[in-house]
């Protein structure tokens, strides 16, 4: 039986409610083990789960999010609605602060939050989902253009690549599941399953999104990829273009001449993994017969695995469209009891092969092989970070121009979550994931009180990085303001 007193404190008492059938289980009065016997009750502090807003608030007024979006005019509305730029932001900071849905407008709503937020207002769940659902094929072009210049400015500030010769970039598709009918573009893909199948580009150096692409989900992985790969490039400041060779990193689905003519087009390098044809076959067959083939030991942790790296050249097209390349193969030793396949020229190894176009006297064998294989480290992490704390990993509209909307925010927000890690927090947050940036800052619990001199945001005495987030803080109000 449940009390409630008027002081509005909540109080409970034992009552032997009737089971639906009897047990032979005993019924005690009280566990053996119990958690602290509580009064619920209600105050008039104003507690909010979103502490880190002024962090992530206060950086995107440095890059001035509101104004760009809404000078790209990516939603037409009178003076007294909420343009683009207004809702373009808010949809950031719900991913930011953790939403997957529009209906996640609540983390955000309140008057506390309100407070916060100053003079951004927070637009209705109706006017968010008009917004993304009205959206046409120009609307996500516009919203692209918006995260280039924002990337531009977050380098700009200091969140670009370390120095060094190369920038790379890697391009990559991958799979978004979808629920319930009427989703458009939805199909089954190459996975047998129903999703869309976006492009992501990513910077290896930092993780950053480059661009992001909606396709159909029965788009092919190498399906207008030259395309993209200028994209990408184009998102790339010219400054930084300017003095860095560019270097894609692209898996099998690259292996084709429009990948290839395209970084060659715009001067840049490559490192494509290979797909297994008889051509390459042939040639992995003759290196791993030649007595005389050099093989040396791979870097990193295949070092530890005992594979090795040789090359020889693989020609790739016909005709007059031929051209010769380096081919890369490292050969990885089979553990034991490890399956076979029909491509196995020694069942000793296991080989995995690259085709390049970079020159023997500008980098080694052993050095592009390390290289590429970091596909799998900071690219694949983005691409799993986006789906897991940035909403990536749901189409949530019927509408495939206002599912690119929303992709393209969700490549923002992640983007803006690094900006954080690298230009405000300590370097053990360099590399951390959504879910502990969120435990440690984004959502902080903080009351919210009211002062004369203005808002003070109050964190709890036993806040571990109380110290952190008030230097974050002090470091992004360092940040130039952009307009």
């Amino acid at each position: 039986m449940v009390f409630c007193d008027f002081a509005g404190a909540l109080t409970c008492q034992v009552n032997n409610t009737a089971l639906a059938f009897e047990l032979d289980d005993p019924v005690v009065e009280r566990p053996t083990r119990a958690v602290t016997r509580i009064e619920v009750g209600v105050t008039d502090d104003q507690i909010i789960g979103v502490g880190g807003l002024p962090l992530w608030g206060e950086l995107l007024d440095c890059l001035g999010l509101y104004d760009e979006a809404d000078r790209r005019r990516l939603r037409e509305i009178g003076p007294e609605g909420y343009n683009g730029g207004e809702c373009y932001r808010s949809l950031v900071e719900i991913m930011l602060a953790g939403g997957d849905f529009l209906v996640d407008r609540h983390l955000l709503s309140g008057d506390a939050v309100a407070s916060l937020r100053g003079d951004h207002s927070l637009p209705s769940h109706t006017t968010m989902w008009r917004f993304l659902a009205g959206a046409t094929m120009g609307k996500p072009q516009a919203a692209a253009a918006v995260n280039r210049k924002m990337l531009e400015r977050a380098w700009a500030m200091g969140a670009g690549p370390a120095p060094g010769k190369y920038l790379t970039i890697d391009p990559d598709a991958t799979d978004v599941a979808t629920y319930g009918p009427g989703k458009e573009g939805s199909t089954f893909g190459y996975k047998h399953k129903v999703c869309l199948a976006p492009f992501v580009g990513v910077c290896g150096e930092t993780g950053d999104v480059l661009a992001v692409r909606a396709r159909g989900g029965n788009a092919n992985p190498g399906r207008a990829l030259g395309g993209f790969m200028r994209e990408c490039l184009a998102s790339v400041p010219k400054s930084v273009r300017d003095r860095r060779q560019i270097w894609f990193r692209i898996d099998s689905a690259g292996y084709q001449d429009k990948a290839i003519s395209t970084a060659e087009s715009v001067g840049g390098v490559y490192s494509i993994s290979i797909k297994q044809n008889s051509r390459v076959t042939a040639a992995i067959a003759v290196l791993v017969a030649n007595d005389k083939a050099r093989w040396r030991k791979a870097k990193g942790y295949e070092a530890d695995r005992g594979s090795e790296v040789a090359e020889t050249t693989v020609v790739l097209g016909e005709g007059k469209d031929a051209r010769t390349l380096r081919l890369i193969v490292r050969r990885q030793p089979r553990s034991d009891f490890e399956q076979l396949s029909i491509e196995d020229v020694n069942s000793a190894y296991r080989y995995f092969g690259l085709i390049t176009n970079i020159d023997q006297s500008t980098m080694s064998a052993v050095n592009i092989e390390a290289h590429h294989r970091l596909r799998g480290g900071v690219p694949e992490g983005a691409n799993a970070r986006l789906k897991e704390g940035f909403g990536f990993n749901h189409a949530p509209l019927e509408s495939f121009w206002g599912n690119a909307m929303w992709w393209h925010a969700s490549g923002l927000a992640y983007n803006v979550n690094v900006w954080l890690q690298t230009l405000a927090l300590p370097q053990e947050f360099k590399n951390a994931k959504p879910k502990r940036m969120r435990a440690a800052f984004l959502n902080a619990p903080a009351k919210v009180v009211s002062h004369a001199r203005g808002i003070i945001l109050r964190l709890p005495r036993t806040y571990a990085y109380f110290d952190a987030f008030v230097e974050a803080l002090a470091r992004i109000r360092r940040l130039p303001y952009f307009a």
